[in-house]
């Protein structure tokens, strides 16, 4: 089928999750159909991600998303109460470049990656419409209202309602819409064309090492421009590091992720065993080595790919539940699970000092993935959810007619 793949940032060097879900998913979908992909990207970078693209894709059209235009979409749509995440994606750039699209009428079905992006086919029904939420970013913001600065909660508040109404506006009017985990979907509404389809991890790219780790490095790893990761490491270098320590001396905390701000970059004064170490090609090699992954989430939502690949690289894991939230995980087989300050520090201590331990949590998390999170069978299913919402548009009506399934 031919498919028309709308994201907000191309799946070049993918830094964010639903980056690299979009990677896999168009990886795996041009092997059997016919893809364009339409994205934003900066002035800077498009020629880049144009090439990197094209790679994925048959055909691949970047739009430039400048800092003018993304200020007149946040203004104009904001009054208008649109969520922001929406408003400053809003641009007549987009638009055209998706209506020309959909005019030319050679597309079976439209693919859009993320609400923010839901605007560019709003009224443009004559193509079934599919939406991958990936999460439900309506309870992201609910919960980062909690820990966010006070001058922000209000605004973090109300973006939160006014993206759950968008959110349930579009169940209601687009063919389907998934999510990657039952929690967000539950937090969306049930709607009988609101699905999980699941993340998956990239096995062949994470080496099992049977020994060479070193038992008393900790590993965070994450996009550090992202909220939920900022307030969880901070968490966790001020108030459950130094317990650590106290216990074990020999303790270290690695910090390896996309775009440090000052306030992650920082907590290595804190500390000199804490060390930040800011972007790299390939985070798997310090999973393969670290002694563990910790994951002390307190905001967030969806299924977090710093969990994922932590099992797939065999790095024992101490989370909170939130962080496991999204995965068929169990305590003490899977992961070990912590909620307080004492009891992290505890969880941490137990991996440090008991070797068999983590090496059984090691190696249960990692058959786990292979068992049930494989992209081959996420995409799999996608697939299905594009026959059937084609299906059932031929049987409302002949206009998608004689489309190759």
């Amino acid at each position: 089928m031919r498919i028309l793949f709308v994201t907000a940032k191309s799946p070049h060097l993918p830094l964010r999750g639903y980056q690299v879900r979009a990677h896999h998913q168009l990886r795996l979908l041009s092997r059997r159909h016919r893809v364009t992909l339409v994205c934003f990207s900066s002035d800077e970078s498009a020629s880049a991600d144009r090439a990197a693209a094209a790679l994925l894709c048959e055909e691949v059209i970047v739009v430039a998303h400048r800092t003018a235009g993304m200020l007149a979409g946040l203004c104009g749509g904001t009054l208008a109460g649109r969520p922001m995440q929406t408003a400053m994606h809003e641009t007549p750039a987009m638009r055209r470049t998706i209506g020309r699209l959909l005019a030319e009428k050679r597309h079976d079905l439209v693919h859009v990656q993320l609400a923010r992006m839901a605007w560019c086919v709003e009224g443009m029904a004559s193509l079934p419409r599919v939406i991958d939420f990936v999460d439900a970013l309506s309870l992201n913001f609910r919960r980062r209202s909690g820990y966010d600065h006070a001058l922000l909660r209000l605004a973090v508040r109300l973006e939160a309602r006014r993206l759950l109404r968008y959110e349930r506006e579009i169940c209601r009017t687009w063919d389907h819409a998934m999510v990657v985990s039952p929690v967000d979907r539950r937090a969306i509404g049930d709607f009988s064309n609101l699905t999980v389809n699941r993340n998956g991890v990239d096995l062949a790219g994470c080496v099992l090492h049977a020994g060479g780790r070193d038992p008393y490095t900790i590993l965070f790893t994450g996009n550090l421009g992202y909220f939920s990761n900022v307030d969880a490491i901070c968490w966790f270098a001020r108030e459950i590091f130094p317990l650590i320590r106290r216990e074990e001396p020999r303790a270290k905390l690695l910090v390896v992720g996309a775009r440090p701000g000052r306030k992650v970059r920082a907590l290595a004064a804190l500390d000199p065993r804490i060390a930040v170490e800011g972007f790299v090609e390939r985070p798997q090699a310090y999973l393969e080595r670290c002694g563990m992954a910790v994951a002390p989430m307190r905001a967030g939502s969806g299924q977090l790919f710093k969990v994922m690949e932590a099992m797939a690289c065999g790095a024992p894991l101490v989370a909170t539940n939130l962080a496991t939230a999204g995965i068929e995980a169990e305590r003490e087989r899977h992961f070990l699970a912590a909620e307080t300050p004492e009891a992290f520090a505890r969880q941490v201590l137990r991996l440090m000092h008991e070797p068999a331990l983590a090496s059984r949590i090691a190696a249960e998390a990692r058959l786990l993935l292979e068992g049930n999170y494989m992209w081959e069978q996420s995409v799999s299913d996608l697939e299905e959810i594009y026959r059937s919402v084609i299906e059932q548009r031929c049987q409302r009506g002949p206009s998608q007619a004689a489309v190759a399934l």
